[in-house]
């Protein structure tokens, strides 16, 4: 049998990597920003910046020398990311094509048009057009970011913008499998009321939870013992609602904290459910940009968590 991960290594290596996005803390804004040009929705934004984060993390561990440009790094890094994440569904070729060729559209009408454009562009196209004309990247920064040429920039910007100019450019939104509404409204009921053995109990027994960028648990028994009871301490002098939701075209649980009758965005879960159960639960308490983005979209005052405990 092999023998257990020596428990104080994981806690060093926790702590390093709290204390390595305390560093990047002031860029997080940019680069869920970045993010979310590039996936097109706040949900799969705030995938790439954990995994991004992830990398970043790993990455910046087998440097050399110190990263001179942390904010063009980073976003390299969630270019990469993205692209590789893009490649496994969609082959695409490896390389910008090299030849240059004048911008046809204003970058203001790419900035309006952006919601339906990412849909429809290649990743490159897509992380181009996001660095030169949403974030003020210079060609050269450009490049130097996407480790091409300017003139492959020019190329991808020029393409990027044409599809403003396109008679048929219609959009395909990614499609995500719709969970079942009523085990959700069950999640919600029991959530609220602080049931904690009626929630496991709607819980697949292999199910899986993540606390984005923070923690990640097995098994509903591992799920209950530590994220539900964690939240559903009776002992604070506040509360955890849970109502269900349509935000951004899915179906989730919008968590707020009420406290002396007032409540406030605090979380989000979005779940996943099979044979009439939850397969797996994703929390986006450490994720202070998205819960921005919703309590926003909701026209709701929020209370953030900041990025770890």
């Amino acid at each position: 049998m092999t023998d257990a991960l020596d428990l104080p290594a994981i806690k060093a290596a926790r702590q390093a990597r709290k204390e390595f996005l305390d560093r990047l803390e002031p860029l997080r804004r940019d680069l869920y920003a970045y993010c979310r040009h590039l996936t097109g929705n706040a949900f799969d934004a705030e995938d790439l910046v954990q995994e991004s984060l992830t990398r970043a993390f790993t990455q910046a561990a087998q440097a050399h020398s110190p990263i001179e440009k942390p904010r063009a790094w980073l976003f390299r890094v969630a270019t990469n990311t993205y692209v590789d994440s893009y490649r496994r569904r969609h082959p695409v070729p490896a390389e910008l094509p090299d030849s240059a060729a004048p911008a046809t559209a204003d970058p203001v009408e790419v900035r309006d048009a952006w919601k339906e454009l990412v849909t429809l562009l290649p990743p490159q196209e897509r992380a181009a057009l996001a660095l030169k004309d949403l974030f003020g990247f210079t060609l050269a920064e450009t490049a130097d970011v996407l480790r091409t040429t300017p003139g492959a920039v020019k190329a991808a910007l020029h393409r990027g913008r044409g599809r403003l100019e396109a008679p048929d450019r219609s959009t395909a939104l990614k499609v995500r499998a719709e969970p079942d509404r009523r085990l959700l409204d069950a999640v919600a009921e029991a959530f609220t009321a602080y049931d904690v053995p009626r929630l496991t109990a709607l819980l697949l027994a292999d199910a899986d939870s993540e606390i984005l960028g923070m923690l990640t648990e097995d098994g509903a028994e591992q799920i209950r013992s530590g994220s539900i009871e964690h939240t559903l301490d009776p002992s604070t002098p506040y509360r955890y609602a849970a109502t269900v939701e349509e935000v951004w075209g899915e179906a989730v649980l919008v968590i707020r904290r009420v406290e002396d009758g007032v409540a406030v965005v605090n979380d989000l879960m979005r779940l996943t459910t099979e044979d009439g159960k939850v397969r797996s639960i994703r929390w986006y308490y450490f994720s202070p940009n998205f819960l921005t983005e919703l309590a926003e979209t909701l026209d709701e005052p929020v209370l953030l968590n900041g990025h770890h405990y």
